[in-house]
């Protein structure tokens, strides 16, 4: 059994439908990339995984995490998972960390919310060490304004990390920083998510070939082509693939 698997999920906000029928699988130790341009459904998919959406969206379909089904589950019972045996990077950290909590502080709260346990500052700046901070001491006692862009996405990473979920949602977790940044969180994200399942959203095909082995192309909210992710670059069989594919020949 697979770690996380979609089947036939539908969502729909009021008449119009985000993403249509989608299903796919991820393995314990799997890497999945979701790859479209924006209003493909990437994003709605995954948020709709977390249990992220708008009250306004209508779930179908199924969600299962573990064996657990996650479609129609409360919010509280969503909360206890989250940060536990799911976790989120997000592409913009300034939005995801709280502008008012020290970063230490913030993720010392992550742990004790799921351990039942008070964080330990040594855990805390271990785990800042763990994701490449030089100085994991100053930047814990930082508030996140105080920080580089990538200084915050490794403390966000360390934020999603620290619990040891087993399934990491990164979407578009690089897109906000400058190129030379960009490959080095690529290069984390490579050696932390190892021993766990990742599913990576993004309209970036080289980001995706970086971490992924396996892919699924998006558009209008279904998918439209998926398999190992060389042999969708290599020889497209959709054409909304192939102009993907073509608009990002220089990078890949």
């Amino acid at each position: 059994m697979s770690f996380l698997e979609v089947d036939d999920l539908t969502v729909r906000f009021g008449d119009t439908v985000a993403v249509d029928h989608v299903g796919f699988a991820v393995e314990d130790t799997g890497r999945l990339g979701i790859i479209g341009a924006s209003g493909s459904g990437k994003s709605v998919t995954s948020l709709a995984i977390a249990g992220l959406l708008s009250e306004t969206a209508r779930v179908t379909g199924s969600i299962r995490l573990d064996g657990q089904e996650l479609v129609g589950l409360r919010e509280r019972e969503y909360r206890e998972l989250r940060g536990s045996k799911l976790s989120m990077i997000f592409q913009e950290p300034m939005t995801a960390l709280d502008p008012t909590m020290r970063v230490g502080r913030q993720i010392a709260e992550v742990i004790a919310l799921h351990e039942r346990r008070s964080g330990k500052r040594l855990t805390v700046e271990a785990e800042l060490a763990r994701v490449g901070i030089r100085d994991p001491q100053r930047v814990g006692e930082s508030f996140p304004h105080q920080l580089s862009g990538g200084q915050r996405q490794r403390a966000l990473i360390a934020m999603a990390i620290i619990n040891r979920p087993g399934l990491v949602i990164c979407d578009e977790p690089t897109t906000a920083l400058d190129v030379l940044v960009q490959k080095q969180i690529l290069g984390l994200l490579d050696e932390v998510l190892t021993d766990r399942a990742a599913l990576f959203v993004s309209h970036d095909l080289a980001v995706v070939r970086e971490v992924c082995r396996h892919i699924i192309v998006m558009e209008h909210g279904r998918i439209v082509e998926q398999g190992d992710v060389d042999d969708v670059i290599a020889t497209p069989e959709h054409e909304y693939t192939a102009r993907l594919v073509a608009a990002a020949r220089g990078t890949l």
